[in-house]
């Protein structure tokens, strides 16, 4: 990123959040821009703010009069047009009453129902590897459990983990003009048509799953679409897969850094639900969301016309100093921490729930039952982009083996669960 220019005159800076630079080290520069610019305008991807301040940023995501979801939320936008993400690409009223739709199945009590279950796909994975002494924490844990765990809740098929995890991974890890893409299309085409599939068979026979209770609901007093749900589904899994299993892996990671933080956590257990709090904000597995100005407003100090692309980045916003003591350290028992990593506002992450209470569930186990786990940093390998999710591509790991749990026959869960 070159030097910012005098900022009461300039706001250009030279900024790309898929850049191999920015996946190299994206926290000094973004707390360079918070410090010089934190409304900054970027050439890149064809032309957007930068948001990086967490007044700034909170000023946008609380303001849906002003600034769109429902033109695109990520930067560059994603090249699949036509597809629209119900209801995180909507805008009020619409928007409300499809989350009105969701919200008692991703609720407290809901997720409280599912713990046995995200248990014991916990153990499982553990089970999977613990015998041989060594394992990759992202494709043999830190994927499986969120995707199984989601796919579950829908009444997806559980064993189909890995063919939707695959291309769900290569659309957020890799840049848009990777040669690396491949196979992507087909991957995600599975995807779709095995969410469509089930839908059809479920308006046929309901079963005690998402997908039957979605189906059953209405909008605006009228009944929810095939397309709807399928639209609703894809959203679920979308944002169910990846962030969790990042914001698993960059824990670990943390663990293995500070050997005295992990013995704390081993030792005082009940510091875990503030501790996923601190590893949520210390680094946001979503870096950051778009926005659309929808009329001329002024952000900070700076004019940002109608039909401006906004760049709210989650991640800088958890380390803003005017807002958090000593953000660039991990503090397992910091309060209050009012970080921004399930964003703020109207839009605020429904699935915030299930996914705290799967990285609780994780951490736990992993501590249990590998509390002296090592990472190979050397072959660990960081995401090709990280400006949509801030994660891992493999994160191996060594560990004395232990013994298994369950017997292999009956490692996982079978049906549906309830909403």
């Amino acid at each position: 990123m070159s030097r910012i220019e005098n900022d009461t005159v300039s706001a250009e800076v030279d900024f790309d959040h898929h850049s191999k630079e920015f996946v190299a080290d994206p926290w000094s520069q973004l707390a360079r821009l918070r410090s010089e610019c934190p409304v900054a305008r970027t050439a890149s991807h064809g032309g957007f703010w930068v948001l990086t301040g967490y007044e700034e940023i909170r000023q946008v995501a609380t303001d849906d009069e002003t600034f769109s979801s429902a033109e695109t939320l990520v930067i560059p936008p994603k090249k699949n047009v036509g597809q629209k993400s119900i209801p995180a690409e909507m805008d009020p009223p619409e928007f409300l009453a499809f989350r009105k739709v969701l919200h008692p199945m991703l609720s407290p009590a809901a997720v409280d129902r599912i713990t046995p279950v995200i248990e014991r796909f916990v153990h499982a994975a553990i089970d999977d590897f613990i015998e041989t002494g060594s394992c990759d924490f992202v494709h043999d844990f830190a994927d499986p459990v969120p995707a199984m765990t989601t796919l579950y809740k829908l009444g997806l098929p559980v064993e189909l983990w890995k063919e939707f995890s695959v291309p769900l991974h290569q659309v957020v890890f890799l840049r848009q003009d990777s040669p690396r893409r491949v196979n992507v299309r087909e991957g995600l085409q599975f995807v779709a048509q095995t969410i469509r599939d089930t839908i059809t068979a479920r308006r046929k026979s309901p079963r005690d799953d998402m997908i039957s209770y979605m189906l059953n609901t209405t909008v605006d007093g009228r009944p929810v679409t095939d397309h709807e749900v399928k639209e609703m589904a894809t959203l679920i899994v979308q944002g169910g897969f990846d962030t969790t299993g990042s914001a698993i892996s960059n824990a670990l990671i943390q663990m293995d850094n500070d050997r005295d933080l992990r013995r704390r956590l081993i030792e005082e257990p009940s510091l875990m639900t503030s501790a996923v709090e601190e590893f949520l904000r210390f680094e946001a597995p979503q870096m950051a969301m778009a926005r659309t100005a929808k009329k001329d407003v002024v952000i900070g100090d700076r004019h940002v016309r109608k039909g401006d692309l906004v760049l709210m980045v989650w991640a800088s916003a958890n380390r803003d100093e005017s807002v958090f003591d000593d953000p660039d350290r991990i503090v397992l028992d910091r309060f209050p921490n009012r970080h921004v990593t399930f964003g703020l506002g109207a839009h605020r992450c429904l699935g915030s729930n299930l996914a705290r209470r799967q990285i609780q569930v994780a951490l736990q186990g992993v501590l249990r039952r590998l509390p002296d786990y090592t990472l190979d940093h050397e072959n660990a390998v960081r995401a090709e982009t990280v400006g949509i999710v801030y994660g891992m591509f493999s994160l191996p790991a060594h560990f004395p083996p232990g013994e298994r749990w369950f017997p292999q026959a009956t490692s996982e869960p079978s049906g549906a669960a309830t909403p």
